[in-house]
């Protein structure tokens, strides 16, 4: 059989550096958990022949909730004297608390106000029902709504994406187009001035307006010779 022995009790408040040695233990420590522990003996109110069959570890404070006495039932706190607070001592230790269980009961007054209170501010829960069904009905079409836009916009995807590659292809033309022109106007500088043109020199500028009134008049005639 295995007989139940005691260990010294030990709280994380007290603060025992045991990796010291034994002078600075009992200098420094702050407290002394041992002097902690005699005081807890002598907070016991046991004979000191029976402290050591003591092996329940707990402080007196709770020691004494299992065996109250009328001086743990004075009110101490302005919390000891709330109804709540009353009607868990007596639920706890019952008459011996000395509460009167005629105050622990609630007033039909406090009763009907607050059923009164509760009708004009909460809701039927059919209305709350019916109103979540309404919501949950309106957001299903909202997705069926999304969904059937997105099958009507994947079915014109191929088209939206071959005019892509058609718009895409025109740049790239007028791109390369406007490269042939822009080297072509550099070489006729180059042979009218002997020497390659910055495109901002103004003779550049002036000589790029007069290609562009040529290309315009031979436009122009071409038309005429078509009509």
């Amino acid at each position: 059989q295995i007989l139940p022995c005691r260990f010294k009790k030990y709280y994380p408040s007290w603060k025992t550096p045991f990796i010291l040695d034994d002078f600075q233990t009992f200098t420094q420590s702050s407290p002394s958990s041992y002097e902690e522990w005699n005081r807890e003996w002598k907070k016991s109110n046991l004979p000191k022949a029976l402290q050591s069959f003591d092996i329940s570890r707990l402080p007196s404070h709770l020691k004494k909730r299992l065996r109250p006495t009328k001086d743990f039932f004075i009110e101490s706190s302005p919390v000891e004297s709330t109804l709540d607070y009353k009607r868990r001592l007596f639920g706890e230790y019952g008459f011996i608390s000395g509460v009167d269980p005629s105050i622990l009961f609630v007033d039909p007054e406090v009763a009907k106000f607050e059923s009164a209170l509760e009708k004009a501010t909460e809701r039927p829960i059919e209305e709350v029902l019916e109103e979540a069904k309404r919501a949950k009905v309106a957001f299903d079409e909202l997705v069926n709504e999304r969904i059937k836009n997105i099958k009507s916009n994947m079915k014109k995807m191929p088209e939206l994406i071959e005019k892509h590659e058609l718009q895409k292809s025109k740049q790239h033309s007028i791109s390369e187009l406007e490269e042939q022109k822009r080297k072509a106007v550099l070489e006729e500088a180059r042979d009218r001035f002997g020497y390659y043109l910055d495109p901002r020199d103004p003779k550049f500028i002036k000589l790029k307006q007069e290609i562009e009134e040529r290309e315009k008049l031979a436009k122009k005639q071409q038309k005429k010779i078509n009509r």
